[in-house]
């Protein structure tokens, strides 16, 4: 991945239909200044970043598609998908 490229975002600020969480976490782990060890929200539960990246036992819902998403409090992203 290139930081021009956003996979969350495109060109008109509009989610990209098709981005998983998995993609979009791995871009804004690397480009965005969130870290694995950080929390983030899907669906109302709370999953490490680094556990839907890395983790051998891997969450389902990290690949799915994004629906929505919101950076709410003190930078927590929360994702619908």
């Amino acid at each position: 991945m290139e930081l021009g490229y956003d996979p969350l975002w495109d060109e008109r600020g509009e989610l990209r239909r098709g981005c998983t969480v998995r993609e979009a976490l791995a871009w804004l782990t690397k480009f965005g200044g969130h870290t694995a060890g950080e929390s983030v929200c899907i669906n109302g539960v709370r999953y490490k970043i680094g556990r839907l990246l890395y983790g051998p036992e891997r969450p389902a819902v990290a690949d799915k598609p994004i629906s929505w998403v919101c950076d709410g409090y003190y930078r927590q992203l929360n994702f619908s998908v």
